[in-house]
């Protein structure tokens, strides 16, 4: 499976260095392209957009600091809604509502694809370690 990873900040960059340091095929993407260095150093791949992510990816994350920039990467010029396809999946991780969540989904169910709202508990000490909390809101054939 192929993971594309969006918003590698405090949390972020825990998590998906926690899904790199577990084997995973990992591609990710931050406006500051110095926090991927370390990543793209133990071989994770770096996209140049977040449509180009999604279109290569299976499974994306966003873990973003608020609902407008999730907005922005989602829904902007080369964002996710344009690379997603059918059969994809999407987890929100970002910081966020319920209704932008909803929002969004019903966006990303329109292209064929699936989301997940994935909240996490546990701050950043936790997800360095890779112990965090993390809740899956979506349906049973998509978690699985």
């Amino acid at each position: 499976m192929k993971i594309g990873f969006i918003g590698l900040g405090n949390v972020g960059g825990k998590l998906a260095g926690s899904l790199l340091r577990n084997g995973y095929d990992l591609t990710v993407r931050d406006l500051d392209r110095g926090l991927a260095e370390p990543f793209l150093e133990k071989g994770a791949h770096w996209a140049d957009s977040p449509a180009e992510m999604a279109a290569a990816v299976d499974y994306l994350v966003t873990c973003l600091p608020s609902p407008d920039a999730c907005a922005r990467v989602m829904e902007g010029p080369d964002g996710v809604l344009e690379g997603l396809s059918s059969g994809k999946i999407w987890a929100e991780m970002s910081t966020t509502d319920a209704d932008e969540v909803r929002r969004m989904a019903d966006r990303v169910a329109a292209m064929g694809a699936s989301a997940i709202d994935c909240p996490v508990s546990g701050g950043c000490h936790r997800a360095a370690t890779g112990n965090i909390s993390i809740f899956a809101g979506c349906d049973r054939a998509t978690f699985e």
